[in-house]
């Protein structure tokens, strides 16, 4: 009877460390398919910014690939000129930071031109979908003919939707690479109907009809806000480059002072906190700004 009750506390004892066990590998797992799961998503997210850095450096037919490799290396040794007869500030610094800056000036510029292309030629795109559309056309002809008559890369990149379809491509696969390229809500709107269009039929007419209107109306908004924070914007760019002109002043109207700031180890840590405070306080406007607009 003793012995029939220790084999069962035994085996009751080797049940809970069994689960004990299981549960911290069941953790172990968990944490190394969460970290798993994070490095995917940050790779995708590297890969992601990548393509697009590269899109807007080559252009879309390769064309700005010439200029923009010499806009950034005209940059770069305009950087290294002033760092070698004015600043001389560590060259681990100075070549991390231009780097970081030409990265950062061909996303934003390229992003700009890109969205300023888009919305010059979306409208016309609009048009031509509906005047092919109410003329008793297909939606691959009104496609194609968006690819005929749209100039610039929007109607480049109709030109290869058209002709992917008309290859038999799978109609969603083909939008999701024009929005890869095109990120903005009213082309992901413009797929949207397009797509149920394709596959399933429906009123495209008075679908674009309605979507003109809604692009019409977010467009007198957003340059509504844009006029309404002009003075706002306008203040930050003013308050953010008086530090820069005194900097830069300072070098020819005290040489003793930008001296102490750029060779002095406490002069360093002082335009360091001014470097960082502007950083700061721009970073600030410009997210209140962003949600305002």
């Amino acid at each position: 009877m003793i012995a029939n009750l220790l084999f069962i506390l035994l085996g009751v004892v080797l049940l809970v460390v069994n689960v004990r066990l299981w549960k911290k590998q069941n953790k172990t797992f968990d944490t190394v398919k969460s970290v798993r799961e994070t490095q995917n998503i940050i790779s995708q997210k590297l890969t992601s910014f990548w393509r697009e850095w590269m899109q807007y450096f080559r252009g879309y037919n390769n064309e700005k690939m010439v200029l923009n490799a010499s806009v950034m290396f005209v940059t770069f040794g305009m950087m290294l000129f002033v760092n070698i007869y004015w600043t001389h500030f560590n060259w681990g610094l100075i070549i991390a930071l231009t780097i970081l800056i030409l990265i950062w000036g061909m996303m934003h510029f390229g992003r700009a031109t890109n969205k300023k292309l888009f919305d010059n030629s979306f409208p016309e795109v609009l048009s031509v979908v509906n005047a092919a559309v109410s003329s008793g056309s297909s939606i691959h002809h009104a496609l194609e003919r968006c690819g005929q008559d749209v100039a610039g890369p929007l109607g480049a990149e109709f030109h290869l939707i058209s002709r992917r379809l008309n290859l038999g491509e799978d109609a969603e696969v083909v939008f999701d690479d024009a929005y890869q390229r095109f990120k903005y809500k009213e082309f992901y709107f413009f797929i949207i109907v397009m797509l149920v269009s394709v596959q399933r039929g429906g009123q495209l007419r008075v679908l674009m009809n309605r979507l003109s209107r809604v692009v019409a109306s977010t467009k007198a908004m957003e340059r509504k806000k844009l006029a309404m924070t002009s003075e706002a914007r306008m203040s930050a760019k003013i308050v953010a480059a008086i530090p820069l002109l005194f900097f830069i002043g300072m070098k020819f109207l005290n040489p003793e002072n930008f001296d102490f700031i750029i060779n002095d180890s406490t002069g360093q840590l002082i335009l360091y906190y001014v470097l960082a405070s502007e950083g700061i306080g721009l970073s600030v406007i410009w997210f209140l700004v962003k949600r305002a607009t």
